[in-house]
């Protein structure tokens, strides 16, 4: 037997034979991303011994907030933005509260509630409507409240004619009032209507802010349940 001599040329490999192919190496099975951390339900005011955390809202329509680890609020969004916008109203008369519309709104009232709008135009300034004479039994709409939708103008002003009208005798303060109050109804978030979680947070916040307990028309805003009788009722205390 030859033996290979250093130097000398690599054996060929004969065609025929199947070409090995190299090895490739066994890839280790890719890593699993990490599951996020669940955050923690966003606080709403932390101050001194108040703590206050957004924990989400119930029926499209109340926001729930727990208070300082003993409580529960139930909080009406409807009822709380109602009274925020009462009082908005009471504040600034009406001023810096209303926008121009675009396309002026006329609106035909019966003779009755058209002479008490007419004999009463500032009490819907007041309120943050812009309303002329048009003629004929007809006033023209040229600004409204903020927020309030366009297809409760006409209505609104209809049931605030039909309120003056009934209600020659009563003071101006109270008058205004009742006026403040069927604007900020109509013009508040409604139950069921969807709302994103930062305006919720803010509503709730607000409510605590101002300490607002009750809506104009003397609704709670929100309903406290206490720790302890969660715990009673589902018999962890006696």
């Amino acid at each position: 037997i030859e033996e290979k001599r250093e130097g000398s040329p690599a054996p060929v490999q004969d065609p025929k034979e199947p070409v090995q192919e190299p090895e490739k190496p066994v890839s280790e099975p890719a890593a699993q991303p990490a599951e996020p951390p669940r955050e923690e339900p966003k606080p709403l005011i932390d101050v001194d011994e108040n703590y206050y955390k957004y924990l989400g809202e119930a029926f499209k329509t109340y926001i729930i907030v727990e208070k300082n680890d003993r409580e529960l609020m139930l909080i009406d969004k409807h009822a709380a933005h109602e009274r925020i916008i009462y009082e908005k109203l009471k504040k600034e008369k009406g001023s810096g509260y209303s926008q121009l519309l675009l396309t002026p709104l006329t609106v035909t009232l019966n003779k009755i509630d058209y002479n008490a709008v007419m004999s009463d135009l500032d009490v819907f300034r007041e309120a943050g409507f812009d309303i002329e004479d048009f003629g004929s039994g007809s006033v023209i709409v040229r600004s409204a409240p903020q927020y309030l939708p366009m297809e409760d103008i006409e209505p609104s002003v209809i049931e605030m004619a039909g309120y003056l009208s009934e209600n020659k005798k009563e003071i101006r303060s109270e008058k205004m009032d009742w006026i403040y109050a069927n604007v900020s109804c109509r013009a508040a978030i409604k139950g069921g209507n969807r709302n994103t979680e930062q305006e919720l947070i803010d509503l709730a916040r607000r409510v605590e802010d101002e300490d607002i307990r009750h809506c104009p028309h003397g609704r709670p805003v929100c309903i406290i349940l206490k720790k302890h009788e969660l715990e009673r009722m589902f018999g962890r205390i006696e």
